[in-house]
């Protein structure tokens, strides 16, 4: 049997998921679509679903937000990870190092528990992941 694609998702990516209204929903949809004929480890940490539950709660709904809590703590595709103090430690360097990127704090997070985890691939609509070397998905994306 084949082992799980890895792959991270990013706060666009769910955001996207979730709310019908937003540019890339179907692009979203439509991926996920196609990745339901291989199995998919999906890879988040306490940071991105902290950003995501805060996004839905003040852009869609506390409902919205509570049922994203509730799918994550209920998949079994869902791998989630907490940011250690070493790791936090090496993303706050490399947010001061990289002065010339428009990289969030939380941005730096994700790439480096990315590196750490030997992750290339991303579930995302933000372009720093391609700027900083990751294979974006949806291509296009």
């Amino acid at each position: 049997m084949k082992p799980p694609m890895k792959l991270f998702v990013d706060t666009s990516a769910w955001f996207a998921l979730i709310d019908k209204n937003d540019q890339n929903h179907k692009p979203a949809r439509d991926f996920l679509d196609q990745l339901d004929k291989a199995p998919v480890l999906f890879h988040v940490t306490d940071y991105i679903v902290d950003e995501t539950a805060t996004l839905l709660r003040l852009k869609v709904s506390h409902r919205q937000a509570v049922a994203f809590l509730d799918y994550l703590a209920n998949s079994p595709h869902v791998v989630r990870a907490y940011a250690t103090p070493d790791l936090l430690a090496q993303a706050e360097d490399l947010f001061r190092r990289y002065k010339d990127k428009r990289w969030s704090y939380t941005d730096c997070v994700s790439f480096v528990f990315m590196d750490g985890e030997g992750l290339n691939d991303a579930f995302s609509f933000d372009a720093n992941f391609r700027e900083y070397g990751k294979q974006v998905h949806p291509l296009g994306g």
